[in-house]
């Protein structure tokens, strides 16, 4: 080895250890320093609001305070470093809060500090809120997401439906407004915005002026005129801007399924490769998802086909983690993992072209519920001298706490004991079980026509058995998409996907009358 080998090798080390320095700088955006700029004034297009206490808050610490000098100020933050909130306050006004969900580039805030309507400030104590979710579009299919930075990614598409509601602790909320580009102000009439007179404000968002890193203003004002104000980033990409036209993932309705299961039977499908492959574990609890694919969906003329699809998954409906990647072919995915009875989990997915990601779509949340049981049965097992027309009673137990959201579902069957008769019994209805809101079940037998019972009467004298075949709890969730199923037993297939026995049939014997 020559001594001219030896200083070369060292020398192209040393380089790209300076290039590898460098591009670690330049990939560090954090690091920068961004200006919130204020300017308070009295009301829009108003006197300047002087010598107002502005507060800058991080995780509910107070990290700044400055007053503003001709209703202006200035807070110098890094990039990518929020959320922050602003609480800016003046003695004979209203107060003002301004929930920043974090920084992706400048902000200008134009906003105002009123003086109070009703009460004064000393007594002017109104906790607010808003919650929101962004849409696709108008019916409200497709929610977006925001990524790990609490930024929406909003990908080809020319508008967004916001659907947004304010909360109050005190006074109730007069008006609401939200506003792309910057806070919804007196230039109104020439801007587009949307307008509510009440707590919930709902609409389309025109974003064809807009491209980049973009914030979305949403406001309330309460009737003493304290304003809430949430300030959401938001990253628009041009269908012109991208090498793909990514596919917005279209969930079904309802999307997320979740299944409690009375039995340690392996009911997984092997016909489905997005279920785990045959888990030797007996569980009974899973949840479903499900979503249209692209091939199915509206899009399929303007965006193009995905190579498959990302799954991302959450325990508290705020930071997700990638679950799985499925192939395209696939519209349905089976979640085994760490699921509980009475835990809501919640899903979104994206479509995927190699390296790049589409816009995350929320699919549902779900809260499993827990596994039912009957008790207070009657005739109990063993009876005698039960009449010809009896009545048949049990309460489904468990599920106490969803009393209201749940539905409550069975059947009964009655089977005749006496020697190879093969005889069974059911009430001939029009709806593949009974359905009902009550916990306790009461079945007068004299009350239906029953299969080979023309008269609704038992034979006198003989031993039966009887037994739900059915027993299940049903929540749907509309709100989060979803439905929640618990099945103690579903002998018929009714709503289950594998067979589940009854734990016990109630032997009994009737009398003469």
């Amino acid at each position: 080895m020559t001594k001219g080998w030896v200083y070369k090798f060292f020398a192209s080390v040393i380089i790209l250890f300076l290039m590898l320095l460098s591009s670690c700088i330049i990939l560090k955006p954090a690091t920068e320093n961004v200006e919130i700029s204020l300017y308070v004034s009295e009301y829009n297009s108003g006197p300047a609001v002087d010598d107002a206490n502005v507060e800058l808050i991080k995780d509910g610490r107070v990290v700044d305070t400055k007053r503003t000098s001709d209703g202006k100020v200035r807070f110098s933050v890094k990039l990518y470093s929020g959320p922050y909130l602003l609480r800016i306050s003046k003695n004979g006004h209203a107060k003002t809060t301004i929930k920043i969900l974090n920084i992706h580039s400048p902000l200008v805030l134009n906003t105002t500090l009123r003086k109070t309507k009703l009460l004064p400030s000393e007594q002017n104590q109104n906790e607010m809120n808003i919650l929101f979710d962004i849409y696709t579009s108008k019916n409200k299919v497709s929610k977006l997401l925001f990524d790990g930075n609490s930024i929406y990614n909003i990908f080809g598409l020319s508008y967004i439906y916001i659907s947004a509601q304010s909360t109050t602790s005190n006074f109730p909320v007069s008006f609401m407004y939200a506003k792309l580009g910057n806070p919804p102000g007196a230039e109104y009439l020439a801007s587009p915005r949307l307008f509510a007179e009440s707590n919930v404000l709902e609409g389309e968002l025109d974003l064809t002026p807009f491209s980049g890193k973009v914030y979305l203003f949403i406001d309330a004002y309460d009737v003493n005129d304290n304003r809430y104000e949430v300030v959401v980033p938001l990253t628009v990409t041009k269908l012109t801007d991208l090498k793909v036209n990514p596919y917005v993932v279209e969930a079904d309705q309802p999307a997320v399924f979740a299944y409690n299961l009375n039995t340690t039977t392996k009911y997984y499908s092997t016909q489905d490769s997005s279920m785990p492959n045959q888990s030797k574990s007996s569980t009974n609890l899973y949840v479903k998802l499900s979503w249209k694919r692209w091939s199915e969906s509206m899009q399929k003329s303007k965006t193009d086909e995905p190579d498959g699809y990302v799954i991302y998954k959450s325990y508290d409906g705020i930071k997700y983690e990638k679950l799985t990647v499925v192939s395209s072919k696939q519209d349905t995915y089976y979640d085994t993992s760490d699921i509980k009875p009475g835990s809501r989990v919640w899903y979104a997915i994206a479509s995927k072209y190699g390296g790049i990601e589409g816009p995350k779509v929320f699919l549902g949340s779900v809260e499993p519920l827990p596994m039912i049981e009957i008790t207070d049965v009657s005739p109990l097992d063993g009876a005698t001298n039960v009449s010809l027309s009896p009545t048949f009673s049990w309460k489904i137990s468990g599920v106490e706490k969803y009393e209201g959201k749940i539905k409550y579902l069975y059947d009964i069957w009655i089977y005749d004991l006496t020697v190879n008769s093969g005889i069974f019994h059911y009430p001939i209805v029009d709806v593949p079980y009974f359905t009902s809101d009550s916990s306790i079940v009461t079945i007068n037998m004299s009350s239906y026509a029953w299969k080979d019972l023309p008269d609704a009467k038992l034979q006198p004298g003989k031993p039966y058995e009887w037994a739900p075949e059915l027993i299940a709890v049903m929540w749907n969730d509309n709100e989060n998409n979803s439905l929640s199923l618990s099945v103690n037993c579903d002998y018929n297939f009714k709503i289950s996907p594998v067979v589940i026995a009854p734990e016990k049939y109630y032997l009994f014997v009737t009398g003469n009358k």
